[in-house]
């Protein structure tokens, strides 16, 4: 039965959020605050949920057997004839 692994997920959900914190906003997420008339507070806000979603996401979509064990393999299906 797969199981997700944890420790490695959580590492990795680490690892992106020091990346995330690190990067600073784009200015046309800080324009967008401004236009919208949100907060500095809500623009971080924003842009560390965006930040977090795509990471997490994107290695979900890509390499989903990095944090589900065992990634259950498909069995190829013969050529129809």
């Amino acid at each position: 039965m797969p199981t997700i692994q944890r420790d490695a997920l959580h590492a990795f959900v680490d690892r992106q959020l020091l990346k995330i914190e690190s990067t600073p906003i784009p200015p046309e997420l800080t324009g967008l605050g401004v236009s919208e008339r949100l907060q500095p507070d809500e623009v971080l806000a924003l842009w560390f949920g965006a930040g977090i979603a795509s990471q997490i996401g994107m290695v979900l979509a890509m390499e989903p057997g990095t944090f589900v064990e065992p990634w259950p393999v498909l069995e190829e299906s013969p050529a129809a004839a």
